[in-house]
C-alpha cells in the first residue's frame, strides 16, 4: 500500500478540522500556509514506523561500512558524486562520519546533523576540486597578535 500525502490549506484545518483529520486514515496531511513553510500532520504510529525504519537502514549502512567498505564507498560515490574530489583518506573519513551520523540521527530522530555533515563535506570537496583555492587555503595567514594554537581533536 502506497501512502498518499493529501494537501489542504491551513485555513481548512481551522474551518473543518474533522474533514482534515479524517484524511489521516489515507496518509499524511500537508497543510499549506501562505508565506510560511507547510506543516505535516501524521499519525504517531506512522511516524514511529518511519523512525524505526530509518534507524534500521542506518544500522544496515553502518554494518555495510564495517563489512564491505568498498561497496559502500561506491554507493556513496553514486549518491554524492562530489566525493570523487576528496582525497582517499578524506573519502574514508566521510563514509565513517556519514554512517555514524545516520545511525545517531535515527536514534535521536533528529536529521539536521546529517544535512549539516553532508553540507560540510561537500564544501570540503569543493575546495579540493579547485586546486588554486586549495593552495590559497593551505598558506599561512599573516596576522598581528599572538599565534592561535591548533585545536586538538
Amino acid at each position: 500500500m502506497v501512502m498518499r500525502v493529501i494537501e489542504h490549506p491551513f485555513s481548512e484545518l481551522l474551518r473543518q478540522p474533522k474533514t482534515v483529520v479524517k484524511d489521516l486514515a489515507e496518509g499524511d496531511v500537508l497543510l499549506r500556509r501562505r508565506g510560511a513553510p507547510a506543516l505535516r500532520l501524521t499519525r504517531v504510529d506512522r511516524d514511529d514506523q518511519r523512525a524505526d525504519a530509518y534507524a534500521m537502514v542506518g544500522r544496515a549502512l553502518r554494518n555495510l561500512a564495517v563489512h564491505s567498505p568498498a561497496a559502500l564507498g561506491e554507493a556513496l560515490l553514486d549518491e554524492f558524486p562530489w566525493t570523487s574530489f576528496l582525497p582517499p583518506s578524506d573519502r574514508d573519513a566521510f563514509i565513517d562520519d556519514f554512517t555514524r551520523t545516520v545511525v545517531a540521527a535515527g536514534e535521536l530522530d533528529s536529521f539536521g546533523p546529517l544535512a549539516q555533515l553532508v553540507e560540510e563535506w561537500r564544501a570540503t570537496a569543493e575546495i579540493h576540486a579547485d586546486p588554486k583555492l586549495a593552495r590559497r587555503l593551505r598558506t599561512s595567514i599573516v596576522t598581528k597578535g599572538k599565534p592561535v594554537t591548533r585545536p586538538s581533536s
